[in-house]
Protein backbone atom coordinates (compact mmCIF):
# COMPACT_ATOMS: atom_id res chain seq x y z
CA UNK A 1 0.00 0.00 0.00
CA UNK A 2 2.80 2.34 0.85
CA UNK A 3 4.50 1.90 -2.40
CA UNK A 4 1.01 2.46 -4.27
CA UNK A 5 0.63 5.72 -2.40
CA UNK A 6 4.34 6.92 -3.12
CA UNK A 7 4.15 6.14 -6.76
CA UNK A 8 0.82 7.53 -7.43
CA UNK A 9 0.25 9.66 -4.72
CA UNK A 10 0.78 12.75 -6.39
CA UNK A 11 -1.72 11.95 -8.90
CA UNK A 12 -4.46 12.08 -6.02
CA UNK A 13 -5.17 15.60 -5.07
CA UNK A 14 -8.70 16.75 -4.15
CA UNK A 15 -9.52 17.61 -7.66
CA UNK A 16 -9.06 14.37 -9.11
CA UNK A 17 -11.07 12.89 -6.16
CA UNK A 18 -13.52 15.63 -6.10
CA UNK A 19 -13.76 14.47 -10.26
CA UNK A 20 -14.06 10.70 -8.94
CA UNK A 21 -16.64 11.32 -6.21
CA UNK A 22 -18.84 13.23 -8.27
CA UNK A 23 -18.81 10.91 -11.24
CA UNK A 24 -19.56 7.85 -9.32
CA UNK A 25 -22.44 10.10 -7.24
CA UNK A 26 -23.84 10.80 -10.89
CA UNK A 27 -23.55 7.05 -12.24
CA UNK A 28 -25.33 5.61 -8.72
CA UNK A 29 -28.03 8.45 -9.79
CA UNK A 30 -28.81 7.33 -13.49
CA UNK A 31 -28.41 3.86 -12.44
CA UNK A 32 -31.14 4.64 -9.78
CA UNK A 33 -33.08 6.44 -12.03
CA UNK A 34 -33.55 3.65 -14.49
CA UNK A 35 -34.29 1.02 -12.03
CA UNK A 36 -37.25 3.25 -10.95
CA UNK A 37 -38.22 3.57 -14.13
CA UNK A 38 -38.03 -0.07 -15.01
CA UNK A 39 -40.49 -0.02 -11.94
CA UNK A 40 -42.99 2.09 -12.95
CA UNK A 41 -42.73 1.00 -16.63
CA UNK A 42 -43.72 -2.60 -15.43
CA UNK A 43 -46.10 -1.11 -13.24
CA UNK A 44 -47.27 0.83 -16.29
CA UNK A 45 -47.48 -1.96 -18.56
CA UNK A 46 -49.60 -4.27 -15.70
CA UNK A 47 -51.92 -1.12 -15.43
CA UNK A 48 -52.37 -1.04 -19.02
CA UNK A 49 -52.55 -4.50 -19.36
CA UNK A 50 -55.80 -4.61 -17.21
CA UNK A 51 -57.81 -1.61 -19.02
CA UNK A 52 -57.05 -3.38 -22.16
CA UNK A 53 -58.55 -6.49 -21.14
CA UNK A 54 -61.96 -4.58 -21.81
CA UNK A 55 -63.43 -3.07 -24.84
CA UNK A 56 -60.69 0.14 -25.52
CA UNK A 57 -61.31 3.15 -27.36
CA UNK A 58 -57.90 3.89 -28.85
CA UNK A 59 -58.80 7.73 -28.52
CA UNK A 60 -59.83 7.38 -24.86
CA UNK A 61 -56.57 6.00 -24.70
CA UNK A 62 -54.14 8.19 -26.19
CA UNK A 63 -54.82 10.84 -24.09
CA UNK A 64 -53.99 10.17 -21.12
CA UNK A 65 -50.99 7.87 -22.17
CA UNK A 66 -49.51 11.30 -23.68
CA UNK A 67 -50.26 13.25 -20.42
CA UNK A 68 -48.41 10.34 -18.42
CA UNK A 69 -45.65 10.49 -20.32
CA UNK A 70 -45.19 14.21 -20.51
CA UNK A 71 -45.72 14.60 -16.36
CA UNK A 72 -43.58 11.52 -15.28
CA UNK A 73 -40.56 13.06 -17.96
CA UNK A 74 -40.91 16.40 -16.18
CA UNK A 75 -41.12 14.73 -12.92
CA UNK A 76 -37.94 12.64 -13.66
CA UNK A 77 -36.05 15.90 -15.33
CA UNK A 78 -36.45 17.94 -12.09
CA UNK A 79 -35.63 14.87 -10.06
CA UNK A 80 -32.12 14.51 -11.77
CA UNK A 81 -31.68 18.40 -11.94
CA UNK A 82 -32.21 18.64 -8.24
CA UNK A 83 -29.69 16.00 -7.96
CA UNK A 84 -27.31 17.46 -10.10
CA UNK A 85 -27.59 20.74 -8.32
CA UNK A 86 -27.10 19.03 -5.03
CA UNK A 87 -23.94 17.97 -5.98
CA UNK A 88 -22.51 20.61 -7.28
CA UNK A 89 -23.49 22.73 -4.18
CA UNK A 90 -21.38 19.96 -2.18
CA UNK A 91 -18.80 20.71 -4.15
CA UNK A 92 -18.50 24.50 -3.45
CA UNK A 93 -19.99 23.63 0.06
CA UNK A 94 -16.67 21.37 0.03
CA UNK A 95 -14.44 24.27 0.03
CA UNK A 96 -12.62 22.85 -3.12
CA UNK A 97 -9.72 24.07 -4.75
CA UNK A 98 -10.43 27.54 -6.78
CA UNK A 99 -9.76 25.49 -10.08
CA UNK A 100 -13.18 23.12 -9.45
CA UNK A 101 -14.78 25.82 -7.52
CA UNK A 102 -14.62 27.53 -10.45
CA UNK A 103 -15.84 24.38 -12.68
CA UNK A 104 -18.33 23.60 -10.14
CA UNK A 105 -19.98 27.16 -10.47
CA UNK A 106 -20.07 27.29 -14.18
CA UNK A 107 -21.67 23.81 -14.28
CA UNK A 108 -23.97 25.06 -12.01
CA UNK A 109 -24.80 28.26 -14.39
CA UNK A 110 -25.17 26.39 -17.56
CA UNK A 111 -27.93 23.50 -15.89
CA UNK A 112 -30.23 26.78 -14.61
CA UNK A 113 -29.81 28.27 -17.96
CA UNK A 114 -30.75 25.52 -19.92
CA UNK A 115 -33.53 24.70 -17.39
CA UNK A 116 -34.61 28.45 -18.23
CA UNK A 117 -34.45 28.25 -21.82
CA UNK A 118 -36.24 24.55 -21.87
CA UNK A 119 -39.18 26.31 -19.98
CA UNK A 120 -39.57 29.31 -21.62
CA UNK A 121 -39.17 27.26 -25.41
CA UNK A 122 -41.85 25.09 -23.43
CA UNK A 123 -44.46 27.92 -22.58
CA UNK A 124 -44.08 29.52 -26.35
CA UNK A 125 -44.71 26.35 -27.96
CA UNK A 126 -47.79 25.90 -25.99
CA UNK A 127 -48.78 29.45 -26.77
CA UNK A 128 -48.69 28.23 -30.66
CA UNK A 129 -51.56 25.88 -29.63
CA UNK A 130 -49.87 22.85 -28.80
CA UNK A 131 -51.85 21.17 -25.79
CA UNK A 132 -48.02 19.30 -24.58
CA UNK A 133 -44.71 20.12 -25.04
CA UNK A 134 -41.10 18.82 -23.75
CA UNK A 135 -38.17 20.42 -24.42
CA UNK A 136 -34.41 18.80 -23.87
CA UNK A 137 -31.34 20.93 -23.88
CA UNK A 138 -27.85 18.98 -23.14
CA UNK A 139 -24.66 19.14 -25.17
CA UNK A 140 -25.78 21.60 -27.62
CA UNK A 141 -28.57 19.33 -29.05
CA UNK A 142 -32.04 20.46 -28.35
CA UNK A 143 -34.92 17.70 -28.50
CA UNK A 144 -38.85 18.38 -28.87
CA UNK A 145 -41.49 16.43 -28.29
CA UNK A 146 -45.13 17.35 -28.94
CA UNK A 147 -48.36 16.02 -27.66
CA UNK A 148 -50.26 15.92 -30.82
CA UNK A 149 -49.61 12.65 -33.38
CA UNK A 150 -48.69 14.60 -36.33
CA UNK A 151 -46.82 17.69 -37.65
CA UNK A 152 -47.33 19.69 -40.60
CA UNK A 153 -44.56 21.41 -42.55
CA UNK A 154 -45.67 25.28 -40.86
CA UNK A 155 -46.23 23.60 -37.11
CA UNK A 156 -42.96 21.96 -37.52
CA UNK A 157 -41.29 25.54 -39.18
CA UNK A 158 -43.10 27.64 -35.85
CA UNK A 159 -41.61 25.04 -33.42
CA UNK A 160 -38.28 25.52 -35.03
CA UNK A 161 -38.14 29.23 -35.61
CA UNK A 162 -39.21 29.45 -31.68
CA UNK A 163 -35.85 26.64 -30.64
CA UNK A 164 -33.84 28.92 -32.50
CA UNK A 165 -34.75 32.69 -31.74
CA UNK A 166 -34.27 31.07 -28.04
CA UNK A 167 -31.36 29.38 -27.87
CA UNK A 168 -29.54 30.44 -30.55
CA UNK A 169 -28.31 26.84 -32.00
CA UNK A 170 -28.32 25.81 -35.17
CA UNK A 171 -31.05 23.95 -37.25
CA UNK A 172 -29.09 20.91 -37.64
CA UNK A 173 -28.80 20.80 -33.91
CA UNK A 174 -32.90 21.06 -33.33
CA UNK A 175 -34.87 17.29 -33.52
CA UNK A 176 -38.61 17.74 -33.19
CA UNK A 177 -40.60 14.57 -32.87
CA UNK A 178 -44.02 13.67 -31.67
CA UNK A 179 -45.32 11.57 -28.77
CA UNK A 180 -47.19 8.71 -32.02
Amino acid sequence: MKEFIRRYGKYLNKRVLTAVGLCLLLIAAVVTNILVNRTRNTEAKETGAQTNSGITQVSSQSGPADANFFASYREERDNVRTQELAYLDAIVAQGADSETLADAQQQKLELVNAMETELTVENLVRAKGFTDVIVSIHKGNINVVVGTDTLNDEQVAQILDIVLRETGKSAENVKISTTL
